[in-house]
């Protein structure tokens, strides 16, 4: 069979028919390369209409019934009027037709060979983004996650607000706990960042969260803030399984007023609010 591939758009407001291309399918001649953005899945997110639609929910459909696919190739049902999905001619029927939220270009034919060396040199012509990033492990995961908010926030405002400030009981009787920010500032309402892992157990997150929570709330009461004047973010990446229990309570942090949870690639957003703040420095630093 013919290689081809497929750009995956989705259309925020198809009214306006705008479209984010998110990802990519291939077949190779003998089974389904698929590759989708998380950068471009998180810009089709803050621009789409309806927040209630769960992007990555659609990814992980498609995902699996590649998965699937390949599994058993005797079995090529994407959708229940097609039985051959790798035949290109299907894509342009989806092209022609999937004129809602999601959309398929049309099929590019390839007639060279595609093995994993051209399939990376593909997705990073198409997308400027390497392929190897989701394999890499857990560990070496958290340190990229480090590195890159410590290029895009710490850098930028380490001269200007407090950043990796430790809170202590001894500094502060209102909590029982020591807790750790990314960086934190005050002009005329508070400004700050806390990074968490969703690696992590439930537990430890839960914990994470709540003691972030009550932070919060210490600190604003102490200062003589608003909550809803106060600046507070929570930098995350949002877990890969959207049925977990870490994924609910990502969702459940997300929706609360009062925070903003970012991705570790907008934690330049904290700075520039910093920065448009003009927030200070103003606590004392305890040993």
């Amino acid at each position: 069979m013919k290689s081809f591939y497929s750009i995956l758009k989705l259309s925020p407001n198809v009214a306006t028919a705008d479209s984010v291309a998110i990802g990519m399918l291939l077949f190779d001649g003998e089974k389904f390369r698929y590759y989708f953005s998380d950068k471009k899945k998180r810009l089709a997110n803050h621009l789409m209409d309806d927040k209630a639609i769960n992007i990555n929910f659609i990814v992980n459909q498609i995902i699996e019934k590649c998965n699937a696919i390949n599994q058993d190739q005797k079995e090529l049902k994407f959708f229940y009027k097609f039985e051959q999905l790798s035949d290109s001619s299907y894509f342009n029927y989806l092209s022609d037709y999937s004129n809602g939220l999601l959309q398929f270009s049309k099929p590019n034919k390839l007639f060279n060979a595609v093995n994993d060396v051209a399939f990376e040199k593909l997705v990073n012509f198409l997308f400027q983004e390497p392929t190897l990033k989701s394999h890499l492990p857990h560990d070496h995961d958290f340190e990229v996650f480090q590195a890159i908010i410590e290029q895009k926030l710490i850098k930028k405002v380490h001269k200007k607000v407090h950043t990796h400030f430790k809170f202590k009981p001894e500094a502060f009787p209102s909590i029982y706990f020591n807790y750790e920010m990314d960086c934190i500032g005050l002009n005329g309402s508070l400004i700050g960042a806390k990074s968490l892992s969703f690696d992590k157990s439930l537990s430890v997150i839960d914990k994470d969260i709540s003691h972030y929570f009550t932070l919060i709330s210490s600190l604003t009461n102490k200062y003589n803030k608003s909550l809803k004047d106060n600046d507070f973010y929570l930098i995350a990446e949002e877990p890969k399984n959207i049925d977990s229990k870490e994924h609910k309570l990502w969702e459940s942090v997300r929706y609360n007023e009062l925070i903003s949870v970012i991705h570790p690639e907008e934690s330049d957003t904290v700075a520039d609010k910093i920065t448009e703040k003009k927030a200070a420095k103003f606590l004392k630093e305890v040993e």
